[in-house]
């Protein structure tokens, strides 16, 4: 039957991730419903900017939470896209405190929620109402009903993601190591109900209404290991929106320069350090999000990226931290002529402004820095 002629029309089947995020304790004191708008605004709208950059794709909005997927996890062994999973999760659980520091300047209550997130077969639809296609099937039922296992501001994920991971973890063809990066410990069970099927995604076991409670659902939350933690300040969860101006006045010299080469990090940080600024540098993409996103994103006047990052490229890395603080100045390093293509993606700036082409002389970074701190 033709899709116009049904209310809702069953497309097609995938495999995707699930991610649904909840608002614990919803506010009460908010009578205003302008206030309320405001509130729910100033949450969701970062939360979706920084679950976009990571190429997640929102389903519904909850009310009190939303539900996104991760077109790209169709491919149960794309190294990446799972590993965009776990760090959206993480980027998002991170950017509460801005997201709280927001509420604060607006004088609304803080905001605290849960993360879940799982791996399985669902089943792509759409209504004559919408243009949007939306989903069904076990792993959204298992995202809500596991979400309550998280403590407040942390992520839980399910059993067929963790072991989707565990998979790829063991491939030979691997350049990312989960295990080794993030901490997954088991923190609870939840008895599966199966479909008549059996299906659970991508494990193939058959479990059915009558031996459900033999078959144990694990979950796991997810960290970063705490060996790869790379912060200096980790700044409390409540907002002090008057005290991180005054910081962030005070701090007009903090740059951060990420390129991979470790001597080219060593001598620009020389360079700089030279001309009175404080530098921060970095070699891992990873560790730039997990220290901006769990510090004061403000700290930071300038971050200089370098385009040929490995594993996470300096475009992405960009629009990335944008998310989480679009005020934030950044400027591109390039040994290549890249100026045309960067102008392409972001046609709001020229290349004069976002290019420092290398090899770069002392005294043209110095100027140059200078100028754009000026």
């Amino acid at each position: 039957m033709s899709i116009l002629t049904e209310e809702v029309c069953f497309i097609r089947s995938e495999y995707y991730c699930i991610f649904f995020i909840k608002i614990i304790h919803l506010p009460e004191n908010i009578q205003d419903s302008s206030a309320i708008r405001k509130y729910y605004s100033i949450i969701f709208n970062k939360i979706i900017a920084i679950a976009r950059s990571f190429d997640a794709k929102i389903v519904k909005n909850l009310g009190d939470g939303l539900v996104f997927y991760f077109p790209k996890t169709n491919n149960s062994t794309d190294e990446a896209a799972f590993k965009d999973v776990i760090e959206c999760g993480l980027t998002v659980i991170a950017a509460r405190h801005i997201i709280n520091t927001k509420l604060c300047e607006e004088k609304l209550p803080t905001v605290n929620y849960r993360i879940s997130a799982d791996y399985g077969k669902v089943e792509v639809a759409r209504s004559i109402t919408s243009p949007d296609n939306d989903l069904f099937g076990s792993p959204m039922n298992l995202c809500s009903k596991i979400n309550a296992k998280a403590p407040a501001n942390e992520m839980v994920i399910g059993d067929n993601l963790y072991q989707n991971i565990k998979t790829i973890s063991y491939s030979d063809s691997l350049s990312f190591d989960f295990t080794n990066y993030y901490d997954f410990k088991q923190v609870g069970e939840y008895f599966w109900v199966g479909d008549n099927d059996g299906d659970r995604g991508s494990d193939s076991t058959s479990i059915t209404n009558k031996d459900y409670q033999n078959n144990p659902y694990k979950i796991y939350t997810a960290e970063v290991n705490s060996s790869r933690k790379n912060i200096d300040d980790v700044l409390d969860q409540q907002c002090y929106p008057q005290q991180q101006e005054e910081e962030h006045s005070k701090n007009n010299n903090n740059i951060m320069i990420v390129d991979d080469e470790q001597d080219i990090l060593i001598t620009y940080k020389a360079i700089l350090e030279e001309g009175g600024y404080n530098v921060k540098t970095f070699t891992n993409p990873y560790e730039v999000l997990l220290h901006f996103t769990q510090g004061n994103p403000m700290y930071y006047k300038l971050i200089i990226l370098d385009i040929r990052i490995p594993n996470l490229n300096g475009l992405q890395l960009y629009h990335r931290l944008k998310a989480v603080y679009n005020d934030i100045k950044i400027v591109f390093l390039s040994a290549l002529d890249a100026a045309k293509e960067l102008v392409s993606m972001l046609p709001s700036t020229n290349s004069d402004d976002i290019i420092i082409r290398k090899p770069v002389e002392k005294e043209y970074l110095a100027n140059r820095v200078k100028a754009e701190l000026a």
